[in-house]
């Protein structure tokens, strides 16, 4: 995965309208299958959370469907790539004290790891107005720029591949 510059106003403004479109089919399917069902199969004296519950699932397997066949549309290129990013930045922060220690022993590929991490963790603050923990990060960013120099390390995030982490 390469890190690439997509327009934030572009990019907020789908996530929005896409978040309003498929909460919006869910909410209408949901609705109507658990009342359907309820009228065929409910009980009038009982309790009916099985029938609606069964109701709201049917709803949201068919909104699923329905994302999963336009979901790869070119509309959807940028939601796309920043839920990707999401899952890439957090495959890495999840071992990130591994690749730190790495790092630590002069491992360029955890270099890499590391500075496509930190550019991708900027982008996601970037794009989402997410300013919490802006400041720690760029410390700790400059603390790890600092140890690939004393190691002779290259952190170019641009060199990174997803087969770098298995």
């Amino acid at each position: 995965m390469k890190l690439r510059q997509i327009d934030k106003a572009l990019y907020r403004a789908k996530q929005r309208k896409v978040a309003i479109i498929f909460c919006s089919i869910f909410l209408v399917l949901g609705m109507s299958f658990a009342a359907l069902l309820r009228d065929w199969a409910g009980n009038p004296e009982g309790s009916n959370m099985a029938v609606n519950l069964a109701g709201v699932i049917i709803g949201l397997v068919i909104t699923g469907g329905i994302y999963a066949l336009v979901g790869g549309k070119p509309y959807f290129d940028e939601i796309r790539y920043a839920w990707n990013l999401k899952r890439q930045v957090l495959k890495i922060q999840n071992k990130k004290h591994i690749w730190k220690e790495k790092v630590e022993q002069g491992d360029q590929t955890a270099a890499t790891v590391m500075a496509f991490y930190y550019a991708g963790v900027t982008q996601l603050q970037f794009l989402e107005n997410n300013e919490f923990g802006q400041k720690e990060m760029e410390d700790e960013r400059s603390e790890f720029e600092g140890r690939c120099s004393v190691h002779n390390l290259t952190h170019d995030a641009d060199n990174f591949s997803i087969d770098m982490l298995l």
